[in-house]
């Protein structure tokens, strides 16, 4: 039996996949329109989750990268910013160190002048690590001008510190010496009553008289002016006690009659005379605080008198302060901080009695002067009069 085979011309039908889809020959796929390998390289990598975490990396290195950059320029310059105001600072303070020197050295040389304070420029002295350098000017715009340059280490930071009316601060003042009449637990009842003043006084000294009258309707007056010119502060009345102070600039001579103090009254009478000296002469005074007076009552044991502070305005500054009783005390327990000048008290027992004393009190800087007491500690209590103001020197 023989078989026909037919031949045709008709392909086998392809294979099936099981979604229906024709599977391609030798397990070949067609590349779709969408296949990320169809758009290169790098589309490739975005669509490779491998490839995306490679591409963080990279960014996440460079960062790294920058950020340790930036912090190795920052750490040396933050150091260096650091170290140079250190050296500001203690340049400061060294430029501060010499303007201290420098008044220190003119007081000690009682250099007060233009002239003589010029010996101050081109002064250098090394502390620590650094120096400073004085210049003292006295030419517009620059009067009395005083500069200390500090510098840390030397030669590189630099800072200054100026000061203006320089001689301003180069005022000191001292005690020089008191006079009375009467002398402490003498008599007196003339009228006017004449003092003489110390000896060995120099011109620019500044002279305080405290007059006082047990009396009741004295009127204090200078008499006499012994060739000054005589500056009169309100008087201060109580009962049988009355006071007053005068004050002058001395002008280097005194001239006959010696000073005196007019009271209209032969009863019982204080006049004390105190100096005191400025370290430069070439000053006039002026007052700082005015007079602040007052009556005390007789006070309780211990008979403590107390003085409400005032403030003053100028640093060194002298604070004066006087009290009087109608009866002759002795007088004690004076704050501290505070001096007497002259006797511890000026009595007076011509008749019925009187006494006055005293204090001063220089102030470095200007405030509060504080309250200032004293006891009276003989027999008290008594009734009086007291008084507190400052006075400054100016240099001219």
């Amino acid at each position: 039996m023989r078989m026909m085979i037919q031949k045709t011309h008709n392909p086998p039908s392809p294979p099936l996949s099981k979604s229906g889809m024709i599977s391609p020959p030798f397990g070949l796929r067609p590349r779709a329109v969408s296949d990320p390998e169809s758009k290169g390289r790098l589309g490739g990598i975005l669509y490779n989750p491998r490839g995306l975490s490679v591409l963080f990396l990279v960014i996440a290195m460079m960062l790294m990268v920058s950020i340790g950059y930036v912090f190795s320029y920052l750490i040396p310059t933050k150091q260096k910013s650091v170290s140079l105001t250190i050296s500001s600072n203690q340049a400061f303070f060294i430029a501060q160190s010499g303007v201290e020197f420098a008044v220190r050295y003119a007081n000690g040389n009682g250099w007060t002048t233009p002239a003589e304070l010029a010996g101050l420029t081109g002064m250098t002295r090394n502390l620590g690590a650094g120096r400073f350098t004085l210049t003292y000017t006295n030419t517009s715009p620059n009067l009395d001008t005083l500069t200390s340059v500090g510098e840390v280490p030397v030669g590189t930071a630099r800072r200054s510190i100026r000061v203006s009316n320089f001689t301003s601060f180069l005022m000191e003042i001292t005690y020089f010496g008191s006079a009375s009449t009467p002398a402490d637990n003498g008599t007196n009842t003339a009228n006017p009553t004449a003092v003489v003043p110390p000896g060995s006084m120099q011109a620019g000294d500044l002279v305080l008289m405290i007059a006082q009258a047990r009396d009741s309707t004295a009127t204090i007056a200078i008499s006499s002016t012994g060739g000054q010119s005589w500056t009169s502060e309100t008087q201060q009345n109580q009962a049988n006690c009355r006071i007053r102070l005068f004050w002058c600039r001395f002008n280097g001579t005194w001239t006959l009659p010696n000073p005196s103090v007019s009271f209209g009254s032969v009863i019982n009478h204080i006049v004390v005379m105190h100096v005191f000296r400025p370290s430069n002469t070439s000053s006039v005074w002026e007052v700082d605080v005015p007079q602040v007076s007052g009556n005390f009552a007789a006070p309780p044991a211990p008979r403590t008198v107390t003085i409400p502070e005032i403030t003053t305005i100028t640093d060194g500054a002298l604070v004066f302060a006087a009290w009087a009783s109608s009866d002759d005390n002795t007088w004690g327990s004076l704050t501290g901080g505070w001096s007497t000048p002259g006797s511890a008290q000026y009595r007076n027992t011509s008749g019925a009695d009187a006494s006055q004393t005293h204090a001063y009190k220089v102030m470095a800087t200007a405030g509060a002067s504080g309250n200032v007491s004293k006891n009276q500690a003989t027999l008290g209590g008594d009734a009086g009069a007291r008084l507190i103001i400052a006075f400054k020197a100016v240099i001219i």
